[in-house]
């Protein structure tokens, strides 16, 4: 056997293995755990909240978002009652609405009329509030991206209101209403190449949201990532459908966690954030408003219903999320609870929270939830409370939480450890850290915990002045959009403390998709920009013609001048980079030819001097050009113009170029003496063919795209006739109608020809300052519809993103108007039905008035018809009548035939109804049976007089409540479970 190699190299190769794989393991979990940074957000919610300045007002100002139902969504009238559980009716008149719902811009996404109004506002709230996420974040520019889209929906009341009849179902319909078209048709439009998924698992869906995305950014699966959620009401069943359950808050508040707690109040709205990983956010300058260090995500499992929550599912999820995000405890200062305001929910996940984080006296965590102002989004609740932690951070304030006076007694702790703040209250730190729990929690029993911390401090930037003047380039999709958005910007800039003009521009600029109604403006603080924004929105902005074609043509001999383009030599470094060139690859000094220290030097008078400056200046200015995105659909050049036209075109590189440039030069200067000269250095100049159309004012022809020009060219150009206007003519013919003259002054525009349809600009003008004439006309030529590189533009200074106005939807109705007939009201509502069909109705009368040995065996009879149906059947007037009938046994256990809360209440409010007696929901499902509750009923019966009237119960959990706690508290905990809190 072979001894192993125990050499020193060996070792070595292994260490150096090892230290690789360690590596390796090492980033491994850090990409699992890396942070995700929030770098926009969008969102539309009750109150006015319209973006995160809006949401943040009515949040600090602790406003009550909540309304009465509008007529527009339905009659409430028809459908109110005041009493749980009677068929077809809602126990409430309340909800936080969105105004406007029936409205959007279909034109700014390119979505007709016709497909408009058969789509669900679902889709179009996303694709407008998804659009001013994006915006927000300075991230409008996408197509093609590994961006993911993760979308929480639940509803269909638009399908439910509209779609009745099978004519009235298009294709449209199909697409506009399905759930998975909610993020499919965002990810469609803006060309988004990652993931692409619509999430329901009820109230948690766009929490859950929000965590898939943060799980596929981590994986490397997407770059970036838009997840929230979205939910409308227009359809009265669902809120019908949460009153049977009793969920529902006869006064329309969410009183979460306080005594008078009495369930919940719907809302509608829809939130987005837009994430990136951590490191790319900080590698890319992003303002990163928070970051979430990580999260959990679990379900309820067998609890002891279908939709009932588990408070040790819950304590779970907080201990695993408090792991995935390497956060202590004791760090949490504040949490976003899910706080629905049920008298069963809140206790239990207030109980989860106070065991999971424990805080000592004086150290009490905050306890709020964003239910309070505006009601349960459902689809949109989670990203509601996570959007509210952010702006939270934000500005290192917790917002009131409303409606609260006391603590719920029926929270079972001694002492709880945290506060319920009720005004704007101060964010203090722990630890030098500032960080919150989010929780979100699914009728389907998935649950969803995020923590989430202030963002890093940003690196302040020192303000760069270099450039004296900035653009601010506005575009729409329409003319009354381009307008609306002007004066958004005018606005801003004329506020108490706008952003540095140049931060400013830079931001509006970059962060924006570019439509065909645009102006620009040129200025160098805020006033002058407001001032031009006023004078430009007295202008018509026509649509423009989009990736506008622009020709440069380059000045001929005698436009050099003295001191030219110095300006732009300071202050831009791509002109400068582009001149500094010139000077090194010349075998003279350039600089100080082109910029003498007196500006009355008598330099350039020579064509040695002059035509290689001048040859410098329009080649740095085609670079500069260039380096903004602007580039040459043709060139045109006159005299040595004709040189920097060809270098720009391909033809020659740039050192031939001023070879031949300086040679021409001496040739000017000699005459007839340095022709041989001449000749000998054109011929061993390299040239290939133009790599864009390029036209000689020599023959003023276009040169084959597949020839390049014969050395002969040059010499003949360098003393031949100039045939500038028969090129013109050339690129007019080409169908060419915008010129841009690079040069030092505009000597060649006036030669285009008395042409009203020809757009004519210059790069510079001799008397003007420099920024102030390219500016101008970068700004003229990008209203016409050239295409800037804006990120060029700005590119060699320092610049900072800041908040800018989002594009402005112009909205107008589209609503599909069925012709079937609206919803109708519930019939007068009667007692609830009799356990079998025929039957006369078995009273309380009507059982005492048996003798009192065959009561038992009556009621028992009724009780098991009536489970028995329940259970195959349903209950109320929209029972099967044909549906088999469960047969219950006197002492089988409900529960083991699938018996649940829902029909425990339904069985209660029977016996309460019938029978004049109140038993508690607990005992119809722990143990319960025909015998034992017909053994309950006779106890509670006796011959005594019928109990008082009693006000009809608006949350039946409080009776549930009394009666756990008489149970062991295992016993209890797995009970805790009557009506979802979710």
């Amino acid at each position: 056997m072979t001894p192993p190699d125990t050499s020193a190299a060996t070792l070595k190769r292994a260490l150096v293995a090892i230290d690789q794989l360690q590596r390796e393991l090492a980033a491994a979990r850090e990409q699992r755990t890396e942070p995700i940074a929030v770098v926009g957000v969008g969102c539309r919610f009750p109150g006015g909240a319209v973006d995160a300045d809006s949401y943040w007002r009515l949040l600090s100002d602790g406003t009550d978002a909540i309304r009465e139902i509008p007529p527009d969504r339905w009659n409430v009238d028809a459908f109110y009652a005041d009493e749980v559980g009677r068929p077809g009716t809602m126990t409430t008149r309340w909800g936080g609405f969105l105004d406007r719902i029936d409205e959007f811009d279909a034109a700014f996404f390119g979505i007709s009329p016709h497909e408009a109004e058969a789509m669900d506002p679902n889709q179009r709230l996303v694709l407008e509030v998804a659009w001013e996420a994006l915006e927000h974040a300075g991230h409008a520019r996408l197509a093609g991206s590994r961006t993911g889209v993760f979308i929480g929906v639940i509803g269909n009341d638009y399908a439910l209101r509209n779609f009745r009849q099978p004519d009235e179902v298009t294709p449209y319909v199909v697409t506009g209403n399905a759930h998975s078209i909610v993020s499919g048709r965002l990810a469609y439009l803006l060309d988004l190449r990652g993931p692409a998924v619509s999430v329901d698992t009820a109230c948690s869906s766009s929490l859950v949201s929000v965590h898939l995305a943060c799980q596929s950014l981590r994986s490397g699966e997407c770059d970036l990532a838009l997840a929230g959620g979205v939910n409308v009401m227009l359809s009265p069943l669902p809120t019908i459908g949460f009153s049977q359950f009793g969920m529902m808050a006869p006064d329309g508040r969410c009183r979460t966690f306080d005594a008078a707690a009495n369930g919940f109040v719907r809302g509608e709205g829809c939130g987005m954030v837009v994430l990136k990983r951590l490191s790319d956010a900080i590698a890319a300058d992003d303002d990163v408003l928070a970051v979430i260090r990580g999260g959990a995500m679990n379900q309820d499992g067998r609890s002891t219903g279908l939709t009932a929550p588990n408070v040790l599912s819950q304590r779970d999820l907080l201990r695993r999320a408090l792991h995935t995000a390497g956060v202590e405890p004791g760090q949490v200062s504040y949490v976003e609870a899910h706080g629905t305001a049920t008298t069963i929910g809140d206790p239990i996940e207030a109980e989860a929270l106070a065991e999971v984080l424990p805080a000592e006296p004086g150290a009490e965590w905050h306890l709020g939830s964003v239910k309070t102002n505006f009601g349960h989004l459902e689809a949109a609740a989670g990203v509601a409370g996570l959007i509210k932690v952010v702006l939270a951070l934000r500005h290192r304030a917790i917002p009131p939480h409303l409606h609260f006076e006391r603590l719920n007694p029926l929270i079972g702790l001694e002492r709880a450890p945290f506060t319920v703040p009720t005004e704007l209250t101060e964010w203090a730190p722990r630890d030098g850290r500032r960080i919150a729990g989010v929780s979100s929690f699914g009728l389907s029993g998935t649950n969803v915990h995020l923590l989430v911390e202030e963002a890093p401090q940003r690196q302040p930037v020192a303000p760069d002045d270099r450039r004296p003047l900035s653009v601010l380039a506005l575009s729409a999709r329409s003319e009354e959009g381009l307008r609306r958005l002007a004066v958004r910007h005018r606005e801003l800039l004329g506020g108490a403390a706008p952003a540095r003009v140049a931060d400013h521009c830079w931001s509006a600029n970059t962060g924006r998709v570019h439509f065909a109604h645009r102006l620009a403006v040129v200025g160098g603080t805020a006033a002058e920009l407001t001032a031009q924004l006023a004078q430009a929105m007295e202008q018509p902005a026509a649509a423009s013609a989009r990736d506008a074609e622009v020709v440069f043509l380059f000045s001929g001999n005698g436009a050099a001048r003295p001191g030219m383009a110095r300006t732009l030599y300071e202050t831009a470094p791509a002109f400068r980079e582009a001149v500094d060139r010139c000077h090194e690859l010349l075998p003279y000094p350039l600089l100080p030819v082109l910029f003498p220290e007196r500006s009355d030097a008598g330099v350039l008078g020579r064509p040695t001097e002059a035509q290689p400056a001048l040859f410098a200046v329009e080649y740095a200015l085609a670079q500069l050009w260039r380096s903004w995105g602007v580039e040459p659909a043709a060139v045109l050049g006159h005299g040595v113009g004709e040189v920097a036209a060809a270098c720009t075109a391909g033809v020659i590189k740039l050192e031939d170029a001023l070879r031949l440039v300086t040679e021409r030069a001496r040739l000017a200067e000699a005459g007839a003496d340095g022709s041989d000269a001449f000749r000998r250095v054109v011929t061993e100049i390299a040239q290939a063919p133009p790599r864009i159309p390029f036209v000689s004012s020599l023959t003023g022809a276009l040169q084959p795209w597949d020839r390049a020009p014969v050395a002969e060219h040059w010499y003949e150009q360098a003393g031949g006739p100039v045939r500038f206007a028969d090129g013109v003519a050339t690129l007019r013919g080409l169908g060419h109608h915008r010129f841009l003259e690079i040069g030092p002054d505009a000597t060649l525009l006036d030669d285009l020809g008395p042409r009203d349809d020809l757009l004519r600009l210059p790069s510079l003008r001799a008397g003007a300052g420099d920024w102030e004439t390219v500016l101008g006309t970068l700004a003229e030529l990008y209203r016409h519809g050239v295409d800037v590189d804006w990120f060029g533009f700005d590119r060699g200074y320092r610049r900072t993103r800041v908040p800018v106005p989002t594009s402005p939807f112009v909205r107008t109705r589209h609503w599909y108007e069925s012709a079937a007939p609206d919803l109708a009201a519930p019939a007068a509502a009667s007692e609830p039905g009799p356990a079998s069909a025929g039957e006369p109705l078995l009273t309380r009368a009507a059982l005492l008035a048996l003798p009192p040995a065959e009561r038992f065996d009556v009621l028992a009879e009724h009780l098991a018809r009536g489970v028995g149906t329940a259970l195959s059947a349903g209950s109320g007037p929209r029972r099967k009548a044909t549906a088999t009938v469960v047969h219950v046994g006197l002492d089988q256990p409900f529960l083991e035939l699938g018996f649940d809360s829902l029909m425990a209440m339904g069985l209660r409010n029977q016996i309460r109804t019938q029978l004049d007696v109140n038993l508690p929901i607990a005992g119809l499902l722990q143990g319960a049976s025909v015998r034992r509750v017909a053994d309950q009923v006779l106890a509670q019966l006796g011959d005594a007089e019928p109990p008082a009237p009693q006000a009809p119960a608006d949350d039946p959990t409080d009776e549930l409540l009394a009666e756990l706690e008489k149970l062991p508290a295992h016993e209890r905990e797995a009970l805790l479970a009557e009506e979802d809190d979710r």
